[in-house]
């Protein structure tokens, strides 16, 4: 009886309209290892270049981390999927980084570093413009004077082209629990003079007049063993008295904050599968001692906080790559590897240097890139452009089984076969394929394998999923799309189901489906593509449930593309771009009127959330793609579902499961079953539903009184 109420609170859930949100996660991955590809079967290295998850600074071009796997590549196979012990490296190293006040204002820091670029030393001074920064595990921490074994987070830096203005006797929260406040402002002396405090949590810390012009810096005076360690800085840029000489105000600049909760890092220290081998003043050497790590078919293994491996799901290939995992509220930016006229040359970009674009890990395809097609050298400092016609943009089709064709062997009404030879398609009155492409990182359905006729693919079940549904019920497939259970009838051999599928509130078709087969619907005309495969689901089972009082269907393998196509020709626009070819192998844009400048400290648009980011630097052109991802927060409503799906049960009864029924129920629902299926076009005797509406409440309320009494 229970499992039955589990069952009605599901279907009352299911009809929660889900609030929209960007994404519920961000995932940035590195480059493959595939052992079948000549290109990618001895990845064993990334850094922040071909892993763009761990920390880059594209102001300096800095970044510090790196993730290697010491064995030899013959090693990893589909047969062979361990790292050993003492196998997996991370090292994180010190950077040297200036202070904004430095760069912009030529003012050094109390208690700041000065850094020897020969050397690469840094030394503790009474003044300096630098400090030393690192990444670690994906993350940007300062190190603290200079040390790379004792980490801060790095709560606040102002970019230089921020402000923040206060008003006499106003706060500012800086974040990690600090406050300043203006306790009074001076604007008739020479200098100007404010009178700051620093606090946190409520506690004051230090009490200051600083001159207009000056940098105020806070010093802990020892700060886990650390002594005289600059924790707060900022610029008072300028102190004025408002539009109607009623209030005064002060403007702070380049403000840089740190945590005082210091990680302090020492050998032998644990972190995640990572034990310390190293920790120095200048960098950390982290090692898998005593943990090899067993990289099993589709499964994510964590390493340590977000950073992972994710294994693709395939018994053929190992294939896999290094993922950090963003779940939390939030932007985040999903970058690709960096140009650098100094160090990084490299003028293309595919799935593999940029996480943006589609890349299906399971069979190792993807299928866009973009490229700049002119020379290297002519894109520096002093020569920012990309000229007319040099952006190029191309996507195109690549093969992939549907799921049921995979699992089950079963092909697919209307789909397509595919030539691994000549990488042809062709089209079949049964077929096991389908084609897909990425189309500015999204992946799309390429409509009876053309690559200029795209269909979102609005859902696609995998291989361990599985949709249970009760009689009378239906499946919000997306898109408008519903499907309904009109029927089941569990005494014919084989069981068989009534199905039918709607879009918006309208009857698109009407199927009995035998246990076993598939269903699919087929458009006999979408965009000028005849008999296009729509929708298609794997009727895996027909059973009664536990009480005998309910009969259910479990589906399986469900694919469904939306009927909203979007038919690309030469000469359309897509933001920068125009189409300069288009058929049914692939895409090419361009930008064929439009120069783009790469100017300092800008983002330049592209098509879609897909931009360029350039540097804020003067010396050297530096710049990536980059598409932006927001997590927004969930409301009441969604985690209430979220919650009560939790109670869902994880495996249906199977179709063979023996059942006690009443002798009553056995004589309604049956027949009411079994006269639909006969007739379709028929419904039920009102009576009969009447009985099942109050069978249903009556379950519902006995469930509610035994959960109540627990």
């Amino acid at each position: 009886m229970i499992k039955i109420l589990t069952v009605l609170v599901l279907t009352s859930v299911l009809a929660i309209p889900a609030m929209a949100a960007n994404v519920t996660k961000v995932e940035v991955h590195g480059v493959v290892f595939d052992e079948k590809s000549s290109a990618y079967n001895t990845t064993l290295l990334w850094d922040a270049q071909n892993f763009t998850g761990f920390w880059y600074a594209s102001g300096g071009g800095k970044s510090s981390e790196t993730l290697r796997i010491e064995q030899p590549a013959s090693s990893l196979t589909a047969n062979s999927r361990e790292i050993r012990k003492e196998k997996l490296l991370y090292n994180t190293s010190r950077t040297d980084q200036k202070y904004v006040v430095f760069t912009e204002k030529d003012k050094q820091v109390e208690n700041g570093l000065e850094y020897n670029s020969t050397t690469r030393a840094f030394t503790k001074s009474t003044k300096g413009g630098y400090y030393a920064r690192l990444g670690w595990f994906g993350d940007q921490y300062v190190a603290v004077n200079g040390k790379a074994n004792k980490l801060a987070r790095l709560v606040k830096e102002q970019k230089k082209d921020e402000k923040q203005t206060l008003k006499l006797g106003a706060s500012w929260n800086l974040g990690d629990s600090y406050n300043l406040t203006v306790e009074a402002l001076d604007t008739k002396t020479s200098p100007r003079q404010a009178w700051l405090s620093l606090s946190r949590n409520g506690t004051t810390l230090d009490n200051k007049v600083v001159n207009e012009g000056e940098v105020y810096t806070y010093i802990e005076k020892s700060l886990d063993g650390e002594s005289n360690v600059p924790v707060f800085a900022t610029y008072v840029e300028s102190i004025f008295t408002g539009a109607e000489g009623m209030s005064t105000f002060v403007q702070f600049r380049y403000t840089w904050l740190i945590s005082n909760n210091v990680l302090e890092i020492k050998s032998g220290d644990r972190f995640g599968v990572f034990e310390v081998k190293e920790a120095n003043e200048d960098y950390l050497l982290l090692y898998n001692k005593d943990t090899p790590i067993n990289l099993n078919q589709n499964t994510v293994v964590d390493l340590y906080k977000d950073i992972k491996f994710r294994v693709a799901d395939s018994s053929t290939a190992l294939r896999f790559y290094p993922i950090v995992e963003k779940a939390s509220p939030g932007k985040y930016e999903v970058r690709g590897g960096a140009y650098d006229q100094s160090k990084y040359k490299t003028l293309i970009w595919d799935a593999q240097r940029f996480p943006g674009f589609w890349y299906a890990l399971t069979g190792g395809k993807s299928s866009e890139n973009l490229a700049i097609d002119q020379p290297a050298s002519s894109l520096t400092n002093t020569s920012k452009t990309i000229e007319k016609e040099k952006l190029l943009y191309r996507t195109s089709r690549t093969n992939q089984n549907y799921t049921v064709f995979t699992e089950k062997g079963r092909k697919v009404e209307n789909g397509l076969e595919y030539n691994s030879s000549t990488k042809t398609f062709t089209k079949n009155t049964t077929g096991g394929y389908y084609a897909r492409l990425g189309w500015f990182g999204d992946q799309y359905v390429a409509v009876n394998g053309k690559a200029n006729k795209l269909a979102r693919l609005v859902k696609e079940q995998k291989k361990e999923e599985k949709q249970v549904l009760k009689l009378g019920t239906a499946w919000d497939l997306g898109d408008g799309y519903n499907l309904t259970v009109e029927a089941l009838d569990t005494k014919t051999s084989p069981r068989q189901a009534w199905l039918s599928l709607t879009r918006d509130g309208r009857n698109l078709d009407n199927r009995v489906v035998n246990e076993g087969e598939i269903y699919t619907y087929t458009e006999k005309s979408l965009k000028g593509e005849p008999d296009v495969p729509v929708f298609a689901t794997y009727v895996e089972s027909i059973f009664t449930g536990a009480e005998g009082m309910s009969t259910f269907v479990q589906l399986r393998y469900t694919w469904l593309i939306s009927n909203n196509i979007l038919e690309i020709r030469a000469g359309d626009i897509f933001g920068i771009f125009e189409v300069k070819e288009a058929n049914e192998n692939y895409l090419l844009l361009y930008n064929k009127d439009k120069p783009i400048s790469l100017d300092q400290n800008t983002v330049q648009p592209l098509y879609g959330d897909l931009k360029f980011k350039v540097a804020d630097t003067a010396t050297a052109l530096r710049f990536y793609p980059f598409v932006e991802n927001t997590i927004q927060e969930a409301s009441r409503t969604q985690l209430k579902a979220v919650n009560t799906l939790t109670t869902v049960p994880a495996t249906a009864a199977p179709a063979s499961a023996s059942v006690s029924t009443p002798s009553s129920v056995q004589a309604a629902a049956p027949a009411i079953q079994a006269t639909a299926l006969k007739t379709p076009g028929n419904t039920a005797d009102p009576k009969q539903w009447d009985w099942i509406f109050f069978a249903i409440a009556g379950l519902v309320i006995t469930g509610y009184l035994v959960l109540r009494r627990g």
